[in-house]
């Protein structure tokens, strides 16, 4: 079953959480916007499993465009969801699949 997200339009690089339902039970999802891609990602860092962001809808970003963890430090590659530096380097966020029809996010 798929569940409409919200709007592609209303998301942008610095991202959006949303509490969302999955197979295994409710989740949280962030999607960023790189460009004129969207990217989704499980919001659970792979080094404690602790949310990434530091208050809802509050993503560290740094200047060289890594996602940094908020309690860790852990830093991520957006466009790839590795982990590029900190306590899980080498391991990775794990991607949710979503589509877009009509501007609409829908998660698969």
């Amino acid at each position: 079953m798929s569940q409409r997200i919200c709007k592609a339009s209303d998301i942008s690089p610095k991202g959006r959480e949303f509490l969302v339902s999955g197979d295994d039970g409710p989740f949280y999802l962030m999607i960023f916007r790189l460009g004129d891609h969207l990217l989704a990602y499980h919001n659970a860092c792979p080094h404690e499993g602790r949310s990434l962001n530091f208050a809802p809808d509050r993503f560290l970003i740094g200047d060289d465009g890594l996602l940094v963890c908020a309690h860790h430090g852990a830093a991520f590659d957006l466009e790839s969801g590795s982990c590029v530096q900190g306590p899980c380097k080498g391991s990775s966020l794990r991607t949710i699949e979503i589509r877009i029809r009509d501007d609409e996010i829908w998660l698969v």
